[in-house]
């Protein structure tokens, strides 16, 4: 986020932890999500923050 100053897309995501599909990386988002674990500023994925 520092180097291009948003959060990667779900694709880049999905190649880091070898997930192919995007829709199984947006579901394990929306698990992380429900605890508060991230947060996201409108529907964006790239806007998501680690929870406090």
């Amino acid at each position: 986020m520092a180097d291009h100053g948003e959060g990667p897309s779900i694709r880049q995501i999905g190649e880091r932890v070898g997930l192919s599909s995007s829709s199984s990386v947006a579901y394990q988002l929306a698990r992380l999500e429900d605890p508060g674990l991230i947060s996201r500023a409108g529907r964006r994925w790239r806007s998501c923050q680690l929870g406090t």
